[in-house]
């Protein structure tokens, strides 16, 4: 029995996730921005693992959300973290070619965001 953390019809939805995510930046606490970005990340994965997002869309949802953030009036900091996983986002596209994210780092990011203290 294969089980799947994401359906396939709420594949379209990672980037209607990621705009809401640029929406709110400005006015919720970082932990909540921080988290929202890890999970979109783990959710981005394991989508392109699964052959349901292509490298070329996560490339293209990370490389407009840090772009939005980025330009954002006002916001939380984010951690070192947060900003390493927007940048390696904008890599997947790249994988063919050696220079894509480590997958194993970008979950190792994101869960050191949603279990600081494990």
């Amino acid at each position: 029995m294969t089980t799947t953390t994401v359906p396939p019809a709420a594949v379209g939805d990672i980037r209607k996730v990621a705009e809401v995510i640029a929406e709110r930046y400005p006015s919720v606490p970082a932990g909540e921005t921080e988290a929202s970005i890890a999970v979109l990340a783990l959710w981005a994965l394991d989508a392109i693992e699964r052959g349901l997002l292509s490298r070329d869309e996560a490339t293209s949802v990370f490389t407009q959300l840090d772009v939005r953030i980025g330009d954002a009036p006002s916001g939380s900091p984010l951690s070192e973290g947060t900003h390493e996983i927007l940048l390696e986002g904008q890599w997947f596209h790249d994988h063919d070619i050696g220079w894509g994210p480590d997958p194993e780092r970008v979950r190792r990011l994101a869960f050191a965001i949603l279990r600081p203290s494990a």
